[in-house]
Parts: structure tokens; sequence; C-alpha cells
């Protein structure tokens, strides 16, 4: 599903759907001149998709006890603090291979 989602976000639904391009306008990561995935687009799929399970109906930086501000700025510290250089790369890699 997270795969989705960031197809989604970034190269749009008929790629997240597997389907052939019905694209009526640019897709996100064309007009930000997005070539790979870095740790921030990882933490906003993960913010997006936690949202899309969440109960709440409209954004907000908190949802009961969980704060998104803080969830994303931990995945990303955590991708960029990360101690293992061959793990962060073999993630970026994948995320590469399944977005573009």
């Amino acid at each position: 599903i997270f795969v989705k989602v960031m197809c989604h976000i970034f190269t749009g639904p008929s790629t997240a759907l597997g389907q052939d391009s019905r694209a009526t306008r640019t897709c996100n990561a064309a007009l930000h001149n997005m070539t790979t995935v870095e740790a921030e687009h990882i933490a906003y799929a993960c913010i997006q998709a936690r949202f899309g399970i969440s109960t709440q109906n409209k954004w907000s930086d908190i949802d009961r006890n969980f704060k998104y501000p803080e969830f994303y700025h931990n995945i990303i510290n955590f991708i960029r603090d990360c101690g293992d250089t061959d793990w962060v790369g073999q993630l970026k890699k994948w995320w590469n291979m399944y977005v573009f």
C-alpha cells in the first residue's frame, strides 16, 4: 500500500494503480524537478498514509496523542542520522526503482 501512496503523490494516480497514464496534468515529481526519492519524500508519504487510515476528516497537526510534525521529523532524522550508510543507500535505491 505504501508504494501506491508514494506513486499516487509523486507520479500520479494512474501509475499508483498500475494503469495506463491518463494524466490531465504534469505529475508532482516533474513539477518540482524531483528525480530521486529523499528522506523528506518518504516522511511526507508516511504522513499522508497515516492520515488516510486515521479517523480524522480534516487535517490537523495532532490526532489525539499522535503528532504529525514530530512523526515527520523523526522519520527524516532516522534516515539522515542512520549510521548504516549502506542501508540508507539501499532504501533510496529501492524507492527510486518503484517510484521512478
